[in-house]
């Protein structure tokens, strides 16, 4: 037989120390079940799911810790976790793009203020107008009853009960309509006076996007013209 054939025959096949090499750095999973007995195993341990394994080196020390497996509520409840700490990040995002589109448009308190006397300035001259044609309209009334009045026991005169159905709906929607432009009103000022608070508070200092303390004290409230 040839001298390369019997080396061929005494080496061992590469691959045969694979195993035993594989087996001897292959992690070992640890546990305590739920009846005090100490279990491992080469793969997560089925009695352990619902505790904490350890993850064991060959010399036995704590490579890892594998958590318990999460029950369909304790899952549920995870997830819900972190869709709420997603939707608060998202938030603090948006915070800080508010904050910082407020400063770039409104570099002092008095630019807001007059912001703000240019956005009302329309609902204004609209609730002008209203409150004036409403003293009309009550004028007319006046007249209408005294009419009214006029007739005695007469009957009213058809015109004049169209002429007093009239007034009384113009005097309705007119009403109607200052109720809406004075809501328009009070909902710009709010915008305004929310907006102008942290205003403030910026150009004070505080970072984009930071959130106030209820203890922390605000710098001194200036009064906004209106």
């Amino acid at each position: 037989m040839a001298a390369g054939s019997a080396a061929g025959l005494l080496m061992p096949p590469a691959q045969a120390v694979t195993p035993a090499k594989d087996a001897a750095s292959a992690p070992i999973y640890s546990c305590v079940d739920a009846n005090g007995r100490r279990l491992s195993s080469d793969r997560p341990i089925p009695e352990c799911l619902s505790q904490e394994q350890n993850v064991l080196g060959k010399d036995g020390t704590v490579r890892k810790k594998v958590p318990p497996m999460l029950s369909p509520e304790q899952q549920a409840q995870k997830d819900a976790e972190r869709a709420a700490q997603a939707r608060a990040q998202a938030a603090r995002m948006e915070q800080v793009r508010n904050d910082r589109l407020l400063l770039s448009r409104y570099p002092t308190l008095a630019a807001h203020d007059q912001a703000r006397q240019r956005a009302l300035e329309s609902t204004q001259k609209a609730i002008d107008t209203i409150q004036v044609r409403i003293a009309q309209l009550e004028t007319e009334r006046v007249v209408l009853a005294n009419e009214r009045a006029g007739q005695g026991f007469k009957a009213v005169p058809e015109n004049l009960k169209m002429r007093t159905n009239a007034n009384d709906g113009s005097l309705e929607a007119q009403r109607t309509l200052l109720h809406s432009m004075e809501a328009e009103r009070a909902r710009i000022n709010l915008q305004y006076d929310n907006e102008r608070q942290r205003l403030a508070l910026l150009l004070a200092g505080l970072p984009p996007g930071a959130q106030v303390d209820a203890g922390q004290p605000s710098p001194p409230a200036v009064p906004a013209a209106r």
